[in-house]
């Protein structure tokens, strides 16, 4: 886990206006990757199935791919630091790092929207 935390740490140390962009990028599309989930995905779902379960793992889901996909110029970089140093392919590690990206956003992401549902 350090050896990440420690590539991520170079990489926006070398790299601080992608934090920047990513950040204004967040705020300026917030109800495109936030309501795009829960309204457009979310009744798509619906209208397959009434299983809240799978309703509330698509949304969360998609709007973890979407949150997520903010991120990817990040994450490239440092799957190209981890290649170099592991001697391994950038895809591969790109995948694993946008992979574990996406689900956690997504499991933040349902840990908000229920939150928020139950106020």
């Amino acid at each position: 886990m350090s050896f990440y935390f420690q590539n991520y740490l170079s990489v926006l140390k070398n790299n601080f206006m992608l934090v920047i962009m990513a950040s204004i990028l967040l705020v300026l599309t917030f109800f495109i990757w936030a309501g795009f989930p829960f309204f457009i995905i979310g009744g798509v779902v619906a209208d397959l199935t009434a299983n809240f379960a799978f309703i509330h793992f698509c949304i969360s889901l998609s709007g973890g791919i979407l949150f997520s996909l903010f991120f990817v110029p990040i994450n490239l970089k440092v799957a190209k630091s981890i290649a170099n140093i592991k001697h391994c392919g950038v895809a591969s590690s790109f995948v694993h790092i946008q992979t574990i990206w996406t689900l956690v956003c997504s499991i933040i992401f349902e840990i908000v929207m229920s939150i928020v549902l139950q106020l």
